[in-house]
């Protein structure tokens, strides 16, 4: 009941601010459209269907949606359920809403017009008394977090992972994992299930009492620095490379420090530097220029352009 009026008739409407399409939909304040599919969304309503249809069998309950994505083990059996317990489903376009107003029937306090693609484009004008939008899974704002921590981010805003099957919870940041929904939309044994890769992850590098660094990270030719610090300034990892007053050749001087442990081994640095006195260990520019020279040698002796 709402307001002390029964419930007779429910629309439920799938994909409300996901699966957005540029050029169909109006993105938000930031200029940013939500295209992906939020995936738990679709098993979550149907569910939802078939307890209301359960606990009251008389209430008319309508599930209009784009496309029903039961992607789970087993739950292709919610949406046979609910087509057992009469609930009524239409299938909208996404360039045809359904638009919701005041309903002009006295009994029924909602309209829901909508043009059914199952009954050839017909449009229904549906009275309801409630209205439930399956709001699609958006990411948290945590651009502080992502800022401070350097954490990649995917283009649906969620945390990227470096591989969905090799490496499926952990980051290109060395010593962070992920778990849960902060990756994209899961429903709980998904959530479960990464949480339990997490903690196997974490428990092994616990247990084996010591870290193994990347042997590919940045070196400084001191000899050659001379402290400008464009490399400090274009670092992506704060505490990765700073500046260091050393004694060369009987002079004190301001020159770049590698912190080997913190270094990611990018090569930001490398472009940056003015002076080209910074290398990434197993990939020197000598190395690079050689390639370069290979390429243009090859090109040259097929009659390429050089």
């Amino acid at each position: 009941m709402i307001k002390g009026r029964p419930i007779k008739s429910v629309a439920m409407i799938h994909c409300v601010g996901s699966r957005q399409i540029p050029g169909m939909h109006e993105p938000d304040e930031n200029g940013r459209l939500n295209e992906y599919c939020s995936r738990v969304c679709c098993t979550a309503t149907l569910q939802a269907a078939i307890e209301i249809k359960e606990k009251y069998p008389e209430t008319v309950v309508y599930d209009l949606y784009r496309d029903i994505r039961t992607y789970g083990r087993g739950h292709e059996d919610y949406y046979v359920n609910a087509s057992k317990s009469n609930v009524i489903f239409v299938r909208f376009e996404p360039q045809n809403l359904p638009a919701i107003s005041e309903s002009e029937q006295g009994d029924y306090r909602l309209q829901v017009t909508v043009k059914d693609t199952l009954l050839a484009g017909q449009e229904l004008q549906i009275p309801v008394d409630l209205v439930v939008l399956a709001v699609g899974i958006q990411p948290s704002p945590i651009s502080s977090l992502v800022e401070m921590m350097k954490l990649p981010v995917g283009a649906d805003r969620f945390l990227l992972e470096v591989h969905p099957k090799l490496r499926p919870v952990e980051m290109a940041v060395s010593g962070i994992l992920l778990a849960g929904s902060c990756q994209g939309p899961m429903d709980i044994t998904e959530s479960c299930a990464a949480a339990s890769a997490a903690a196997v992850k974490a428990s092994a590098i616990l247990a084996r009492g010591y870290v193994n660094l990347d042997p590919f990270v940045a070196v400084v030719d001191m000899q050659k620095c001379t402290g400008c610090g464009e490399c400090v300034e274009a670092c992506i990892r704060e505490g990765a490379i700073f500046l260091r007053e050393m004694e060369i050749e009987g002079q004190i001087r301001s020159v770049a420090e590698v912190n080997p442990a913190a270094c990611q081994g990018c090569g930001v640095c490398v472009a940056v530097c003015p002076e080209n006195c910074i290398e990434v260990a197993g990939w020197t520019l000598k190395q690079y220029s050689g390639m370069v020279d290979a390429i243009i040698g090859c090109k040259g002796a097929t009659g390429g352009e050089s």
